[in-house]
């Protein structure tokens, strides 16, 4: 739960709401309707009006004393980011079925980071988070001033006079909240309601909002498996993961079909016969059978947990939104044994652990073991906060999102609304700050995009982490994800340094690293795409094309055939009306993408046939454009961007973009 701290307006309802709650709906309450009724009728603050000119989501603009009159209102304050905020949304999407009448719930999006405060962004999110009310951008915190929020998620309850009757601070009472509403709207019914329109400005639908019907929705996390030189791709929005190979051709989809969904999964890794998967908003850990994708819950009842401490066998132990897991083999730890699955609990702002086999722990002396399929807290103490510390239970994280292990000593953590990288030590589990953030612990603000040393770096929500290099001597590669960048810290300097070569990412969530190639994997959230990063002194980034057989289709125009010399032939097949203009640089433009980097040449077309050389691995795009003329005089020029994938010697061709002629009128 993060906060600002306002102060002011409502500065006695917060805590009357608050008391309200419990003596109706807490543990011994009694739901009495005299007491409902007698708050309703007590309620004498006007509710603020929204802002004029403000941008919406989902609706077009509302008007609390206006078109919203006569209804009940319920104000959702969030940020984007906030692990706290996505807590409520399943229950406030119940509350809109329960009572579709008379109730609007509407989201004011006060964003914490200057990057949530675009549009944009907050319309990808709303997409993401598959919101269907509709969300008002409050950038300028006009609403929550007038409001004296003071942390998210903040809930508002506005009767149909337009008077403000409930503030709920938090979410730990936000089924609470959702009781209050159904009886009030029960004993108190809305009436004379003024007409209303509300829009669907977002896709929701498979693919997600900008997505141009590709295969992904919003990527969270990745996965190299140097075993199998594949990839496994957490495709968030589309509740599913996926296995590709390196050159994005699906191989299979995870789970399987008579296995239970997943819901908005995140990070993952392959041990042994199974994935291992974080099904964050069924908070809990699973595992797939790689060969079948049948799959078995490793931790987590289900519903989101509250425990802090842990000790329970398998699915027994409830969790709160899991973010991503990585693999600890403790033999490489003196004094331990065991494999040991870590877990950036985001959803309590912890690190916790899960037993993949018997495990024992050796720290000063002190020797402790855990069963297997035990899972238990590592590190933190459950508070929100950026707190380092020598005593791991005292130390504290923010939305913990990434992990990544040096193999030895360090694991890694991109704790996300510190803005900072963290240091969990083994096997003290002592946490160290790497990077970012500010001295004090309390201070979640101290973010930006600056390059620098220890804190005097700034980043921005960081969410994805992998490392690189040799021992003793690694590399950081993070995703600095709402800078949309991937920055690069030292070990042992501690420095950051931007990557100024990869351009184009928006809010970058997941990073993995395949060492034999030097390629680092990318999950490209916000463009729907996974994209591969080649370093060095001549940086260069491409995309994936993540693609599903059964979706390849042929194009109009151009077909092709793959000789044994391992050339492209294209024929073009033009109407009898058109003709090859070969006065105008008809042209193919090649870029053939492999494990050792990008090459690219061209090839004129002067003729119906072409030959295009290609070596028959890795993925290529044709770009071509084509200058025609008709018999009546009109030259057309046309343009397509074909993707081809080549797999054991054979090749899937994908048409990318392809556009309208362009009609030019010769005199």
């Amino acid at each position: 739960m993060g906060s600002l701290d306002k102060g002011g307006y409502h500065d006695t309802l917060p805590s009357k709401s608050k008391t309200l709650l419990q003596a109706l709906y807490g543990e011994g309450g009694n739901a009495d309707d005299a007491v409902i009724a007698g708050h309703l009728a007590a309620a004498s603050m006007s509710a603020v009006e929204f802002p004029e000119n403000s941008d919406w989501v989902n609706s077009s603009p509302l008007s609390i004393h206006g078109n919203l009159k006569g209804r009940y209102v319920l104000l959702d304050f969030f940020t984007y980011c906030c692990i706290n905020c996505m807590h409520i949304l399943p229950a406030l999407h119940k509350l809109e079925e329960h009572v579709p009448e008379g109730l609007v719930v509407v989201g004011v999006h006060s964003g914490k980071f200057s990057n949530e405060k675009s549009n944009d962004n907050i319309l990808n999110a709303v997409s993401r988070y598959k919101i269907t009310h509709p969300v008002i951008n409050d950038q300028n915190y006009e609403m929550w001033n007038s409001y004296s929020i003071i942390c998210w998620p903040t809930l508002v309850l506005i009767n149909p006079s337009g008077k403000t009757v409930l503030i709920s601070i938090g979410e730990s009472d936000v089924e609470k909240v959702c009781r209050f509403v159904k009886d009030v709207v029960r004993l108190s019914p809305p009436t004379e309601l003024q007409p209303v329109s509300l829009f669907q400005e977002t896709d929701t639908d498979a693919g997600g909002l900008n997505s141009k019907k590709k295969t992904l929705s919003y990527p969270g996390k990745i996965f190299y498996h140097s075993d199998s030189n594949t990839l496994f791709i957490s495709d968030t929005a589309n509740n599913r993961v996926l296995q590709t190979n390196s050159n994005g051709e699906i191989l299979h989809k995870y789970p399987s079909p008579e296995s239970p969904t997943l819901n908005s999964p995140q990070g993952l890794l392959v041990y042994e016969e199974w994935v291992y998967v974080c099904d964050t908003n069924n908070h809990r850990v699973v595992r797939m059978e790689l060969e079948r994708g049948v799959l078995e819950v490793v931790c987590g009842t289900g519903n989101q947990g509250h425990d802090l401490q842990g000790g329970k066998v398998g699915p027994e132990q409830e969790i709160s939104s899991p973010w991503d897991i990585e693999l600890i083999p403790l033999q490489s730890v003196t004094g331990c044994h065991g494999n040991l699955l870590m877990i950036a609990m985001a959803g309590t702002h912890q690190i916790w652990g899960y037993a993949l086999t018997d495990v024992s722990i050796t720290h000063r002396g002190k020797n402790t073991e855990y069963k297997a399929s035990t899972t238990w807290r590592l590190a933190g103490s459950g508070d929100e906060a950026n707190k380092n510390n020598s005593y791991p239970h005292k130390a504290s994280f923010a939305q913990p999102s990434g992990l990544s292990y040096d193999g030895s000593k360090f694991v890694y953590v991109a704790d996300s609304e510190s803005s900072t990288v963290r240091s969990v030590e083994l096997p003290s589990f002592a946490v160290k700050n790497v990077a970012g953030g500010g001295l004090d612990p309390s201070d979640l603000f101290s973010y930006g995009d600056v390059d620098g040393k220890g804190t005097t770096a700034k980043l921005q929500h960081p969410i994805g982490i992998t490392i690189t290099g040799n021992h003793g001597n690694h590399t950081l590669l993070v995703a600095d994800s709402y800078n949309h960048k991937i920055k690069q810290i030292q070990t042992k300097s501690r420095v950051v340094s931007t990557c100024s070569q990869i351009t184009g990412l928006s809010e970058p969530s997941g990073l993995t690293h395949d060492p034999q190639s030097g390629c680092v994997y990318v999950a490209d959230t916000n463009n729907h795409a996974v994209r591969v990063v080649k370093l060095g002194e001549n940086s260069e980034s491409w995309e994936v094309g993540v693609v599903d057989r059964a979706r390849v289709s042929s194009s109009t125009g151009v077909s092709w055939v793959l000789t044994e010399e391992h050339t492209i032939s294209l024929t073009l097949s033009l109407s009898f009306t058109k003709h090859l203009n070969t006065a105008a640089p008809s042209i193919i433009k090649i870029t053939h993408y492999t494990t050792h980097g990008r090459e690219r040449h061209e090839v004129p077309v002067t003729d119906h046939v072409v030959q295009v050389p290609l070596v028959a691995s890795g993925a290529a795009d044709l770009a071509i454009t084509l200058f025609t003329c008709s018999e009546e005089g009109a030259c057309f020029m046309d343009k397509y961007i074909h993707r081809i994938n080549f797999v054991d010697d054979t090749a899937e061709r994908v048409l990318l973009k392809a556009s309208d002629p362009l009609v030019i009128n010769i005199d």
